[in-house]
């Protein structure tokens, strides 16, 4: 039973290391935003944070759209 993970179901989850890869921001920051809300997430029993990748992946478009900075 402990075979049903969130993968098998279709949902794949970021450490808070790989969100702020994807980011490019702290991982400090990644803890900081789900503590106030702003970034969905899942707290473990050992209490880490788990994100859903579409969550992270939709935040990171809406960051970084085309046409912005070029320095």
């Amino acid at each position: 039973m402990a075979a049903a993970t969130a993968e098998t179901a279709g949902t794949r989850f970021l450490t808070r290391s790989e969100v702020s890869r994807l980011l490019g921001v702290s991982p400090n920051t990644v803890t900081r935003w789900a503590r106030e809300g702003k970034l969905a997430c899942q707290v473990t029993l050992g209490g880490h944070h788990r994100f859903d990748r579409e969550v992270v992946e939709r935040l990171r478009q809406s960051l970084y759209r085309p046409g912005g900075r070029t320095d």
